[in-house]
């Protein structure tokens, strides 16, 4: 809630005068109504990374403009935010990123993008959105090889830059700790000194059951202390349960157009593919059944 705040104001400092009247606004109507008040927006299914052992989309497709507007036009209550992000994917990889940021800052009243950090075009610095985050999961030369088969901790750090100089956005930093970057932490703080991030936030990789992505098994970071994770045998589990669904508050709209309770939980029958209002209806739903964690993909989920 703090770090929420805390982008609040930060935004706030770009924005009209009035503009926390209408964010509140915004929530006061997804809170009478009982609909979500964010979206996450996957803008594509291809990927900026190159990661060695990646099982990128064979066909990746890559959202239409036309249809997040379709989304977003017939929801009975705006989302008070969208958030760019991608599933085993990169918003940086869409040719209509441009257009979708555009679109979104016309229904919401908070815009962000969480990247790689990789892929960068000129002009997309300057984006209309509130706040970029950048997930790097290394801090090192030597972890980032080790983890992502590559070295490409030079050019994310130039990116944040260009961002840091160029765009009124806030810009945060969020350090993802692995197996390989478990040592990593000393280091992450030098940098983060060093290239002045005032924002920055440490957090644990998640497993992934689907097994796509970095969070494989065998890249989960068992060896630190403070992880959320151990071994039982030759199976992976969580070391506490937590409370509540951390995405409660959130639906998910994939690259395809395609609605969903979460990220995580995307068991076929549950996905909407028609922007109407009574799809929206049907999202109403879901928050009580994460809420209570009723989803495979829930026990996993930190």
């Amino acid at each position: 809630m703090k770090r929420t705040i805390f982008a609040v104001l930060n935004i706030w400092k770009t924005k009209s005068i009035l503009w926390p009247i209408s964010l509140l606004c915004k929530m006061a109507k997804c809170v009478i109504t009982g609909y979500p008040r964010g979206l996450i927006v996957e803008p594509s299914q291809k990927c900026t990374g190159g990661c060695a052992q990646c099982s990128p989309a064979l066909n990746p497709v890559n959202l239409s403009p036309e249809l997040l507007k379709s989304w977003l036009a017939s929801a009975p209550a705006s989302p008070v935010t969208i958030h760019f992000s991608g599933k085993h994917s990169d918003p940086l990889a869409s040719p209509n990123l441009k257009l979708l940021t555009q679109i979104a800052t016309k229904f919401s009243s908070m815009v962000s993008i969480s990247t790689i950090g990789l892929g960068m075009k000129p002009g997309d610095e300057l984006l209309p959105v509130d706040r970029w985050i950048f997930s790097i999961p290394a801090a090192t030369e030597k972890s980032w090889q080790e983890l992502r088969g590559s070295n490409e901790l030079s050019q994310v750090i130039e990116n944040i830059r260009t961002v840091q100089q160029k765009s009124k956005a806030m810009t945060e930093v969020v350090f993802t700790i692995w197996k390989q970057s478990a040592q990593d932490l000393k280091t992450f703080e030098q940098l983060k000194q060093k290239e002045n991030w005032h924002h920055t936030q440490i957090v644990f990789g998640r497993f992934d059951s689907e097994g796509n992505h970095f969070g494989r098994k065998e890249n989960i970071a068992l060896n630190h202390k403070d992880s959320p994770y151990s071994l039982k045998g030759n199976s992976l589990i969580r070391n506490y349960t937590p409370k509540n669904c951390p995405l409660v508050d959130y639906l998910f709209l994939d690259a395809a157009g395609t609605l969903w309770p979460c990220p995580f939980a995307n068991e076929k029958s549950l996905g909407l593919v028609k922007p109407t209002r009574d799809s929206w209806k049907i999202t109403k739903q879901w928050k009580k059944q994460k809420q209570q964690r009723v989803y495979p993909e829930c026990k996993w989920c930190l």
